[in-house]
């Protein structure tokens, strides 16, 4: 497998834990899982002085837009498994006029945002570049109130995702809509959708096929889905055999979900 520049972008985020917090966000996990397979990462995301965990990502090239403060996540857990989200703070928006000029040409970018922080834009831009992209559009999907508590925000036009390569995002974005879904993958070239540990429905032109999990025991849930995009997309540009990309980012997200990656410390 040839090595080749990736870049990944969104914001690293800090997630709320009981004694402070943990580093979090899709550019979090898909840029120490993309450095661990022995790529050259560039990230491009954006927090404040008030990040606490650069030192976690000394192997990965940053560049961090300035911002006063860094994104900040809480998820509060009820009873019956629901989930409710607070957004705290924001760090900037990120858009290609800020990205560096050497970074312009990756081979490959994956698209992470978690607060409608990365530019539609970076679409166009790496359509013009020959770069293999992958969209991953949960962060698209939320909004926040003035209370800061997260909602869903539908994406009115997915066309407008139509110039990614790839789209890989879960059932659980659209909470398990799969009329929505199949109306989706009628708009964009290709769609992979993940099912957990039932596995994923890739659609090609709107057409679906299944591809079934590796069974593992689960131990390590968070993080799963940016791990699965991030080996979805190198495997990708690899030779654009989607099947096999599938079944390798398969791989990678049941070693991320038994615990064996350790891509956080």
């Amino acid at each position: 497998m040839s090595i080749h520049h990736s870049l990944i972008i969104g914001h690293i985020c800090h997630d709320v834990i009981p004694n402070g917090y943990t580093p979090g966000g899709a550019a979090a996990y898909a840029g120490l899982l993309t450095h661990q397979l022995g790529h050259p990462t560039q990230v491009f995301t954006s927090f404040g002085p008030n990040f606490q965990f650069a030192s976690q990502f000394d192997g990965l090239d940053l560049h961090v837009v300035p911002s006063a403060t860094t994104t900040i996540f809480e998820n509060i857990y009820q009873p019956d498994g629901q989930r409710i989200q607070y957004l705290h703070n924001r760090a900037a928006r990120l858009t290609p006029a800020d990205l560096p000029t050497h970074w312009q040409t990756p081979k490959t970018a994956l698209l992470g945002p978690i607060c409608d922080e990365v530019s539609f834009e970076f679409l166009d831009f790496f359509a013009a570049q020959n770069t293999v992209t992958c969209a991953c559009p949960q962060g698209w999907m939320r909004q926040w109130d003035e209370n800061q508590r997260v909602s869903p925000k539908p994406i009115p036009d997915w066309s407008v995702l139509a110039k990614a390569d790839l789209i890989s995002m879960s059932e659980a974005d659209v909470a398990g809509d799969w009329e929505l879904i199949r109306a989706i993958a009628k708009q964009v070239p290709l769609l992979v959708v993940t099912q957990g540990g039932a596995g994923a429905t890739v659609f090609e032109a709107g057409n679906p096929v299944h591809y079934p999990a590796k069974k593992v025991e689960e131990k390590s849930p968070t993080g799963a889905g940016d791990v699965f995009a991030a080996s979805l997309l190198l495997r990708f540009a690899e030779g654009r055999d989607i099947a096999k990309a599938v079944h390798f980012a398969h791989e990678m997200a049941a070693q991320s979900v038994a615990g064996n990656l350790q891509l956080m410390p």
